[in-house]
């Protein structure tokens, strides 16, 4: 069982995960009372069904980093995922994931990072059990002024299984990635510490993360101040698929989401049943119809 949950859970690649320049996706703050990111390992269930879906919708963006007007900020950086006046910057190669920084918020405290030792945020290809961990440092500037950092990030492919998602949208093979980073920083006001605990779960769906919780403590001359953040993909209703207890056919995904060239079916089909796909188009027409061999188990089929 474990082997079987192992291979079948998403792998993160630079071309499943890192952003890219025209990337573009949306997602909608959730409710946080007593939020439990879940467990780690294999064959795990993380149930957030129950939370409750709120309305302030963010966009996220793909952009490069010269239209953010910060290109000799964050001069290795390749791209910025842009939300709202906020930024995050990136770069990728074929094995991992820096971040580079930007602006972030705790607790209503505006704060601009900008890493000279990036840190790491996937290393690839990226599944149950890889983890890496870097030292970072840059510097920070806020309301009390210039100054710098220094701390440790570690990210960790920390469990694979199903995630529930409210309206009884549920998803297989899902990887939840944790990301741990604890800095300590200096201010013309004095030192204080920041420390954020980060859980992404990724489906072979989408791209971008299905559902994210943002754990944040800031302690400084100003106070103490923890935050909690809730996430969901805006678009999980259009990736998911809800099932009944009397299919035949089950856990179906498609992947990848967005696709080009090709699109993987996968499922479930215990009773040998006929199966076939209907391919529609932006304006409602079916582009093509097609019967799919039948297999008894799981099912792999490639549609060009």
């Amino acid at each position: 069982a474990v082997c079987v949950s192992s291979i079948n859970a998403q792998i993160l690649t630079q071309s499943n995960h890192a952003p890219i320049v025209s990337d573009s996706y949306q997602t909608v703050d959730c409710s946080t009372v007593g939020i439990n990111p879940g467990g780690n390992g294999s064959g795990q269930t993380y149930n957030f069904s129950s939370l409750t879906v709120l309305t302030n919708t963010a966009t996220n963006m793909g952009v490069t980093v010269a239209s953010t007007g910060s290109a000799s900020t964050y001069p290795s950086a390749g791209v910025s995922i842009q939300t709202g006046t906020s930024n995050a910057f990136y770069s990728s190669t074929s094995t991992e994931l820096l971040y580079w920084g930007g602006n972030i918020k705790v607790g209503g405290q505006n704060i601009t990072m900008a890493y000279s030792s990036a840190a790491p945020f996937a290393m690839y290809p990226m599944t149950l059990g890889t983890t890496t961990s870097s030292m970072v440092a840059g510097t920070n500037t806020s309301v009390a002024g210039a100054g710098t950092f220094t701390g440790t990030s570690t990210v960790t492919g920390a469990g694979t299984g199903t995630i529930m998602l409210p309206g009884g949208y549920n998803f297989n093979n899902v990887l939840k990635v944790t990301t741990v980073t604890t800095m300590t920083f200096t201010t013309p006001f004095g030192n204080g510490n920041y420390n954020k605990n980060n859980y992404d779960y990724y489906s072979p769906l989408s791209k971008y993360p299905l559902f994210s919780i943002s754990n944040e403590t800031i302690t400084s001359a100003l106070g103490t101040t923890t935050e909690t953040l809730t996430l969901i993909n805006n678009n999980y209703k259009v990736v998911g698929i809800t099932e009944s207890a009397n299919q035949t056919l089950s856990n179906v995904i498609v992947y990848p989401n967005p696709a080009k060239e090709n699109i993987n079916l996968n499922f479930n089909n215990e009773n040998s049943e006929n199966a076939s796909y209907e391919l529609v188009n932006v304006l409602g027409q079916t582009v093509r119809t097609q019967t799919i061999p039948v297999v008894k188990g799981e099912t792999l089929y490639n549609m060009n």
